[in-house]
């Protein structure tokens, strides 16, 4: 998608020689991947101008069949992304699509919306003036609104943008640097990746599972520091710095890490984020991705209920909302709605660690609930356990080191050793000789659709192995003395 609009824009533009040189290198990219099957293909034949009899039934397939509960402004996406690399029109209507109001949902939705509404516009002959608004504003977030040089660290959101401006002045100095932003974040196989970095939110998932492994307190302080000086004033985390668009998730991991690594060194820290989580709780239960108001999530009430829950020992009624949430969100068959993963077990285990860990005032009042809901987690499990001992992303895949670490992980939590250690034994033997993991893109964004980043296999990997029960008189190492938790800004490198 990304090498697509970067390649199609390129096109269209005079730029420097060290773009021209990233243009190549994206098209050798794309031209690896064109005579493939799906609609991601499609968009590489476009923008390499080599479109085959039948891709635009096939785009116009995909997005009129497209099916989730993201909705309208996803096929507007869509449609947009296609229109953008000359295989779908432009449809006019999709230029008044409604805007949300500013700070009603996600930072890049609004810039999205706006460069659909832009580009939509001008590529069905309205006038400049229909959106002079949304093009002033565009260009003013371009500007202004990301503490990044990459639009909050969002690829695609900026290609977009970018192409919205080059609709209205195809001379915009601004289109010309920002291809330029975009060619230095090219990764070392020719692509455009969606996004920059994850330097928050996977530094303090691998800091969580190092901590359980016993790694050396010096060097977990270090990694604790940095991942505190990331939180963001109003008490949450990005899923990298200098992002201002927080997210429930991020946040969530971020307070189980430095909770897990020295609760008192970084309880200012903790103490913000709880506030935030609580001040985001949906009445009636549940816990949205990013804004209230928007709708809870499963997922994301479970990984603020983990966040939560060890601070929480007196009667909480937010604590018992998004308890209640969770529970009716489980599926008759013990899976639980998936958002923003593509692993069933993904879900299931973070369902499962959030209700085992439970204060007690809760979890003696919803007991029969919790247990049953235990229960059709665990059939789940079992039911779709592949004959070699592994897990799939789906019923009926094949084994694969991220969802085979999620079951082993819910397992241990319902001490069922026996299950587990199938689990773990077809995990020992697909690790690499180098340490690591390999598996299929887990993560989606825009959702529903995969995007990789290749450590977070092993990440998992270590946090079920790390699950299980810990032989007598092996413990991690002793933790420092308390010290202050750090205020300022980490001005470190981005590391992970």
């Amino acid at each position: 998608m990304e090498s697509s609009l970067f390649l199609a824009l390129l096109r269209r533009v005079e730029a420097s020689p060290s773009c021209s040189l990233a243009g190549a290198q994206v098209a050798a990219y794309l031209g690896r991947s064109r005579g493939s099957q799906g609609w991601q293909a499609v968009l590489a034949r476009a923008a390499l101008g080599e479109p085959q009899a039948g891709d635009r039934l096939l785009a116009a397939s995909y997005v009129s069949g497209f099916d989730h509960f993201t909705g309208a402004r996803k096929k507007a996406l869509l449609t947009t992304m296609f229109a953008a690399c000359g295989v779908l029109p432009y449809d006019r209507r999709l230029a008044g699509i409604e805007l949300p109001d500013a700070g009603e949902n996600a930072a890049w939705t609004r810039l999205v919306l706006l460069a659909v509404r832009v580009l939509h516009g001008r590529g069905t002959g309205l006038p400049p003036s229909t959106a002079a608004g949304d093009a002033e504003e565009l260009l003013r977030l371009l500007r202004r609104g990301s503490a990044r040089e990459v639009w909050e660290g969002n690829l695609l959101a900026h290609l977009l943008a970018l192409h919205a401006v080059h609709s209205i002045d195809p001379d915009a100095p601004v289109v010309v640097r920002g291809l330029g932003v975009l060619a230095a974040r090219q990764n070392p196989d020719g692509g455009i990746p969606f996004v920059e970095s994850h330097n928050l939110f996977l530094t303090a998932k691998a800091g969580l599972a190092l901590v359980r492994a016993g790694a050396r307190h010096g060097l977990m302080v270090r990694i604790g520091d940095y991942v505190a000086a990331g939180q963001n004033p109003a008490g949450g985390w990005a899923y990298a710095s200098r992002v201002r668009q927080i997210d429930v998730d991020s946040t969530a991991v971020c307070v189980q890490f430095l909770r897990a690594l020295d609760h008192v060194r970084y309880r200012p820290a903790i103490e913000r984020a709880e506030r935030l989580l609580r001040s985001l709780a949906v009445p009636g239960g549940g816990l949205p991705t990013y804004r209230k108001g928007e709708p809870p999530e499963a997922e994301m009430t479970a990984a603020g209920l983990i966040a939560l829950a060890p601070g929480s020992q007196q009667p909480d009624p937010v604590l018992r909302d998004a308890v209640v949430f969770l529970l009716d969100q489980q599926s008759g068959d013990g899976t639980w709605p998936r958002s923003w993963t593509t692993s069933e077990s993904s879900v299931i285990g973070r369902a499962v660690h959030a209700l085992s860990c439970l204060p007690s005032v809760l979890s003696q009042s919803l007991a029969k609930r919790v247990g049953r809901a235990q229960e059709r987690a665990v059939a789940r499990l079992r039911e779709t356990q592949n004959k070699d001992g592994g897990w799939a992303q789906c019923p009926g895949g094949a084994s694969d080191p991220t969802s085979t670490a999620h079951a082993v992980a819910a397992l241990h939590r319902m001490e069922l050793r026996d299950l587990a250690q199938t689990g773990t034994r077809w995990l020992i033997a697909a690790q690499r000789p180098g340490g690591g993991f390999h598996g299929p893109a887990d993560q989606v964004g825009p959702r529903p659709i995969p995007y990789d980043f290749p450590s977070l296999p092993s990440i998992h990997a270590l946090t079920a192995l790390t699950s299980r029960p810990r032989p007598r008189g092996r413990t991690p190492s002793s933790p420092a003395p308390p010290g202050p938790a750090p205020t300022a800004p980490s001005r470190r490198r981005e590391a992970g």
